[in-house]
């Protein structure tokens, strides 16, 4: 399991978005993709109020997050790798000295873009916390997580 987990790992080290599925007010999913930096065992966004997945978590603070190999890279496009996890959102204060801090980290990783969108009143900090979810790294290789740890390998 320790090379399993080193997989995810460094699986998860490499992706810089993620496909974020919230319900929206009709009760319906809905995606969009967001940029997102690792914060310990969750992960932070830094979300529009002008995009419905805001709204949508401020109502209801759960999530379901994707995080995909690159299609470019996948050698088989049914064994892509991949890791769906079901999440608790909660809403960071981004005047705090911790949200101040990981914005400073956001622009680190993202680069100018960061104090521009600093600069708007409608953007918010999300963390995200995975409760448990499913990583898949090819035909056979699949693993339930238990937040973002491997848990056991699933068989048929």
């Amino acid at each position: 399991m320790a090379s399993v987990q080193s997989d995810l790992d460094a699986f998860l080290s490499t992706r810089r978005s993620l496909v974020l599925g919230t319900r929206g007010g009709d009760g319906l999913p809905e995606l969009s993709v967001a940029p997102f930096m690792r914060d310990g065992d969750g992960f932070v966004v830094f979300l529009s109020d002008l995009a419905p997945h805001t709204r949508n978590l401020r109502r209801e603070p759960a999530a379901e997050v994707l995080l995909l190999e690159d299609e470019a890279d996948a050698r088989q496009p049914f064994a892509r790798a991949r890791v769906s996890l079901s999440c608790a959102a909660e809403p960071l204060d981004r005047a705090s000295a911790r949200g101040d801090a990981l914005l400073g980290q956001m622009e680190a990783a993202f680069g100018g873009i960061i104090p521009l969108l600093r600069g708007l009143p409608d953007f918010h900090l999300f963390r995200l916390t995975p409760s448990g979810g499913r990583y898949v790294a090819g035909f056979g290789k699949a693993w339930r997580l238990s937040g973002l740890t491997v848990a056991e390998h699933l068989r048929h």
